[in-house]
């Protein structure tokens, strides 16, 4: 009887707590890739560059700290 109700409280389409975990990690090391891959960019680009992009370094010091937002 045992078995039977603890089978009936498992769902299998839910991903567990282990497996959301690990899938948030992953989200948040690939949105610090893509982050510093983008710092590094910016940070090659010339003064006249960045005007033409509208941007100035601050600015870009300021959207690469943002807090990561869930979806």
């Amino acid at each position: 009887m045992n078995d039977v109700a603890s089978a009936s409280r498992f769902h299998p389409s839910q991903p567990s707590i282990v497996v959301r975990a690990w899938r948030m990690l992953v989200d948040i090391m690939r949105i610090r890739r893509e982050r510093s891959r983008a710092w590094y960019q910016l940070a090659a680009m010339t003064e006249r560059e960045l005007q033409d992009c509208g941007m100035t370094r601050s600015e870009i010091a300021y959207e690469l700290k943002k807090p990561i937002r869930r979806k």
